[in-house]
């Protein structure tokens, strides 16, 4: 706090904050990358596609682009202008993300198969492992 009363940000304050924005950004990316190529849409991901899905700016997600291909999560896609595809460690990393942001919507529901291998109330197919046969 300043002497006249108000409060003052440093410049560590700023820049912790805007590094916990871009740590947002990329996970947010690269979660909603691995979506993108699950539900079908592509294995090509570009900024102007992804910002329909985000909650950032066109400019943060070509940031976070920059980022996930430095940290070998992305690589640019020959020939085209700002356009990314997984590395094998970025879908990992990217499925990891997803999966614990979108835990509670994907876990199975109360009474169904953990294993999947039942068709509505038909357990005649179960595995062992099946607790419901």
């Amino acid at each position: 706090m300043s002497s006249d009363g108000s409060m003052q940000t440093t410049t560590q304050e700023t820049t912790s904050g805007s590094a916990l924005d871009r740590l947002v950004d990329r996970e947010e990316v690269l979660s909603i990358c691995f979506w993108f190529q699950g539900e079908g849409f592509g294995d090509v991901y570009r900024a102007a596609e992804m910002e329909t899905f985000l909650n950032c700016d066109v400019a943060s997600i070509s940031a976070a682009f920059l980022e996930l291909v430095e940290m070998g999560h992305l690589q640019e896609v020959a020939g085209q202008p700002q356009a990314y595809t997984f590395t094998e460690a970025g879908k990992k990393q990217g499925g990891r993300l997803f999966g614990d942001a979108f835990s509670d919507l994907t876990r199975q529901g109360h009474g169904e198969c953990a294993d999947g291998c039942c068709d509505g109330d038909d357990h005649s197919n179960c595995g062992d492992s099946c607790f419901l046969h």
